[in-house]
Formats: C-alpha cells, sequence, structure tokens
C-alpha cells in the first residue's frame, strides 16, 4: 500500500508540472500549435505523456513462477513520452493536405511485468516511430456527396472499425518494445485506407501490414460500410481476407456484421424505454485447407438513467469465442472492450475459446469523474482444448475510475479481483485470489 501512494503522490506531481507549463504559453487554447493561418491551415507539436504504476498479489492465483518459467511477478511500472509533429495545409474548394509523425520512448522498469515480457530483460527501454502519415480530404470538391467526402491516407497508422471487435491495434508491444499494458506500438508498418462519408452511409477500402514484435508478416485488405439511421440505429459489416507467414492466418477470409440500435426510439414507444440499447456483433473466420472456422459474437443490452444523479447506466454483455477464434488485431477502445478483464483479460485468456458474462454499472458524480464496476463471469468454450474437465473459469470484478483534470491531463485508477474456479485451477495450478491495482496519468497535447 505504501508503494501505491508513493507512487501516486510521484505520476501527480510529474504530471500535473507539465501541463501548468505548457498553459503558460501564449495561446491558451493550443499552447503546441506555433502556425496558423486564416484559411484553418496550421502546424503544431504533438505530446503524450503515460506513466503508470502496476501492482498485484498471488498473480497467476499464486503460481506466477510455475505459468512465467520462474519469473515473479509483484510491482513494476512503464512510462511512455511521445513527441511529434502534425500539420493541415487549406487548399482550393477547402479541400486539405494534411500528416502526422511522432516518435515514441517507451519504458518498463521495477520489476517483471504481468506476462514477464521483460523476463531476462529486466528493465526495457525502447525508442522508435510509431506514426508516419499523410493524407488528402476533398472539402467541398464533391459538394453534393457532402464535406470531406473523400478521405485517402497512407502511411504508418492504425485501422479500427466499430469497438476495435477486429481491427483496432495492428502494433505490439512489450518484450523489447517496453510498455506492455501502455501500449508503445500501435500503427502497422504500413496501412492505406481510403474513407467515404455521404449522409448517413460510410464506408472504407483498407489494406495494412502488421508490425508485430515477433514478424508474421501479416497483410489484411478489404472494406466497410456502415449506415446510420440518426443517432437510433447503425448498422455495418467489414469483410478482409489475410495473408500471412503464420499458416492458421494465411489465406482466412473474414466476415464481419455489426449494428446497435435503440427499439423503443426507432419505433416510437414509451418515452422512459427510448434509452434502452441493443448492440451486437458477429464474426466468422474462414480458413482454407478445411481448417476449422473461428466464430466470434457479442450481444448487449443496455439502459441509461440520464435524468437520474449520477446518471447511471446499467449494461449486460455475453460474449462467445470458440477454440478456432484468431483475436487478429483487436484493441481496446472502452473499458472491458476488447480485452475482458484487467486481469483474465489482460494476462491469461485473450478472447479465445471463451465465454463471458459482463455486468457493467457506469455513473459520473461530477462531469469529469466517471465510475465503472465490472463483474465477469468466464468460462471456457471447450475445456477439453485446454485439457481440464470444467468449464467454470474465473470470476472477476473490476473497479475503474477515470478523472478528466483537464483538457489535457487524466487520472485513472483501476482495482481488479479475480477469482479462479475449477477451471482455471486445474489450468494454471494455482488456487490463491489474483488481486491487480493499477495507477495511470495520461497527458495529452
Amino acid at each position: 500500500m505504501h508503494k501505491i501512494c508513493s507512487a501516486v503522490l510521484f505520476l501527480l506531481s510529474a504530471a500535473t508540472l507539465l501541463p501548468a507549463a505548457l498553459l503558460a504559453a501564449e495561446n491558451p487554447k493550443n499552447p503546441l500549435r506555433f502556425y496558423e493561418d486564416a484559411n484553418g491551415s496550421f502546424l503544431q507539436a504533438t505530446l503524450g505523456l503515460d506513466l503508470a504504476f502496476f501492482s498485484q498479489g498471488n498473480a497467476w492465483y499464486g503460481n506466477d513462477q510455475g505459468n512465467l518459467g520462474g519469473q515473479k511477478v509483484g510491482s513494476w511500472s512503464e512510462s511512455l513520452f511521445r513527441i511529434g509533429l502534425e500539420g493541415s495545409q487549406v487548399l482550393p474548394s477547402t479541400q486539405s493536405l494534411y500528416g502526422r509523425i511522432d516518435v515514441v520512448q517507451a519504458n518498463t522498469f521495477g520489476g517483471i511485468d504481468g506476462d514477464a515480457t521483460n523476463a531476462g530483460m529486466g528493465d526495457v527501454s525502447w525508442l522508435g516511430i510509431d506514426h508516419a502519415y499523410v493524407g488528402w480530404r476533398s472539402g467541398n470538391l464533391f459538394s453534393s456527396l457532402g464535406h470531406d467526402f473523400l478521405d485517402i491516407s497512407f502511411g504508418r497508422q492504425s485501422y479500427t472499425t466499430g469497438t476495435g471487435f477486429i481491427f483496432d491495434n495492428e502494433g505490439c508491444s512489450g518484450f523489447r518494445r517496453a510498455a506492455y499494458y501502455l501500449g508503445s506500438r500501435a500503427s502497422a508498418d504500413y496501412a492505406a485506407i481510403v474513407r467515404m462519408r455521404s449522409g448517413p452511409w460510410s464506408g472504407d477500402l483498407f489494406y495494412f501490414e502488421d508490425n508485430d514484435v515477433f514478424p508474421s508478416h501479416t497483410r489484411a485488405g478489404g472494406g466497410t460500410l456502415e449506415y446510420a439511421f440518426a443517432d437510433k440505429a447503425t448498422l455495418g459489416g467489414t469483410f478482409a481476407t489475410i495473408e500471412s507467414n503464420l499458416p492458421d492466418r494465411d489465406g482466412m477470409r473474414v466476415f464481419d456484421l455489426r449494428g446497435s440500435i435503440k427499439p423503443f426510439a426507432v419505433g416510437h414507444g414509451p418515452k422512459a424505454l427510448e434509452p434502452l440499447t441493443l448492440n451486437g456483433e458477429f464474426a466468422r473466420e474462414e480458413r482454407k485447407h478445411g481448417q476449422d472456422a473461428g466464430i466470434g459474437w457479442y450481444a448487449a443490452i443496455s439502459y441509461q438513467w440520464s435524468e437520474v444523479p449520477w446518471k447511471p447506466e446499467l449494461t449486460y454483455r455475453y460474449a462467445s469465442f470458440n477454440e478456432y477464434y484468431d483475436t487478429l488485431f483487436y484493441g481496446a477502445t472502452d473499458w472491458g472492450s476488447w480485452f475482458q478483464g484487467e486481469i483474465t483479460g489482460e494476462y491469461d485468456l485473450f478472447s479465445t475459446n471463451l465465454d463471458s458474462h459482463m455486468l457493467r454499472l457506469k455513473v459520473q458524480p461530477v462531469d469529469t469523474l466517471t465510475l465503472n464496476l465490472f463483474y465477469y463471469r468466464f468460462s471456457l468454450y471447450n475445456p477439453a482444448y485446454f485439457a481440464v474437465q470444467d468449464s467454470h473459469y474465473v470470476d472477476e470484478w473490476n473497479l475503474t475510475a477515470d478523472w478528466v483534470v483537464n483538457d489535457h491531463l487524466t487520472l485513472s485508477l483501476v482495482g481488479a479481483l479475480a477469482v479462479p474456479a475449477s477451471g482455471a485451477i486445474a489450468r494454471l495450478g494455482g488456487d490463491e485470489n489474483w488481486t491487480a491495482t493499477m495507477v495511470i496519468v495520461t497527458v495529452r497535447y
């Protein structure tokens, strides 16, 4: 506890000094913008700072050394320092050329991380380029189709679909790149994206080459199409073909369908039920040579009492992934998606051979503070695949707090408890409760 308190004080002091110094610059709206003209063209520096402290008790249910090759997990820290340059040049018909480049310095220090990615290396530091891309937007060139109907970009960037269920993070972190949890390298090695937006319709054409720590030379290309029925419903899908040096991925075809609807708002039902929202997604991964297909899907229902103090929102989600499902390039666009559970989803099971029930309560005591309470019940989709008999795997609770101090500074606190059931005990050889605490300070300019 003393270590956690000391780390919180250190991270807060370090993170608050930097924004204070930057806000003293001449332009209070954007202290890092050093050029701007009347047409909207601009050039500015970008800055990111992430500092995190982690502490775990009874990691891997008390058998961390047995599961991590003799490594012992206790506490460790991670940091990211990101600096770059971005800008936009406005052309006739409000067209624009834009671009960004940034360099990231990543560090893991003070101990072995929860997945032992720095085992045998101790403290790890890595310096490299993450984003480096340029693009063009059409402005009013195709005025009948809407402003910025066409957006074409290429370079080192990330491609995201929906909630990041299949595509969000085409890079990889940890190991020699450090900062396993914070994610030092998120962009693809190369990505070309054509985005089209016109009224309720939107669509993408994409191609990217992954940037894994252990090169698999995975390439993906395809398209996405979505339609939004005002703010009451959306329907979309993605198709992709994949080539890779990994036999299970090479020749894969991915079909993904997703949607969201507020049924009582669409059907003009009782006003009290209009906030009720249904969400779902289904992905099928077809492989060549008669290999079994990967299947992953989820269905969720949520309701928010927006007129009630603290604006409580309650969500139930069921997700299922068979033993052949490949998570591909999924990511974390919110707590609980798609790294399910701050213990199970971050360090143990990565949304494959897994069924999960999630119950989430989200509240906002004030506009700048958001609290989440999660309960997960994890079960194995096919226990025999992991050579165990019982499907019940883990019960996990997460508590998160996000405090937006100002436009540039955010503080996040996380506590997690995972209680092993017979499936995890048989598979991992430990039977103690796994606890985790985390403090993250984020600065963005």
